[in-house]
């Protein structure tokens, strides 16, 4: 499996806003839309493929200077456990600090604050419900 860098006009992109809108939002009713938020364009796109097959996801989009907000993190369930997230998140960590990140932070979903964790990522704060989505999440950072 490889990581690799996606733009918007990549095959490959089309699956991941597929596996994104499957696992966060169909569910939910909402409407396909919702994927295309403020940060979406301007974002780093990292996914790990295997002949042209999507397994995971993530993107990284600097908010403020030297500020990187990491999201939309997902693994196709069928494979996940295996050490396919950390992989897309320490990607996303490095690219961020070859960006001249100070800071990285992320808005986890409960079950995955573990995972976060053995990154470096802190939780802040409180958990809360997502607006868009109704999901418990709390914000958690790490320092760079």
């Amino acid at each position: 499996m490889e990581i690799i860098y996606l733009n918007s006009t990549d095959e490959m992109y089309q699956q991941v806003l597929n596996l994104r809108y499957d696992l966060f939002f169909r569910e939910r009713g909402l409407p396909r839309e919702i994927l295309f938020d403020a940060l979406e364009e301007n974002s780093t796109h990292v996914a790990i493929i295997e002949q042209g097959d999507l397994y995971a996801y993530g993107r990284l989009s600097e908010t403020a200077k030297g500020i990187f907000k990491i999201s939309q993190m997902v693994v196709k369930p069928k494979i996940q456990g295996k050490g396919l997230g950390s992989r897309v998140l320490s990607e996303l960590v490095n690219s961020a600090l070859e960006k001249g990140a100070k800071e990285v932070f992320l808005n986890a979903r409960l079950h995955a604050v573990s995972m976060y964790g053995k990154i470096g990522f802190e939780t802040v704060g409180s958990s809360y419900i997502a607006k868009g989505t109704g999901v418990p999440h709390i914000k958690m950072v790490k320092c760079c």
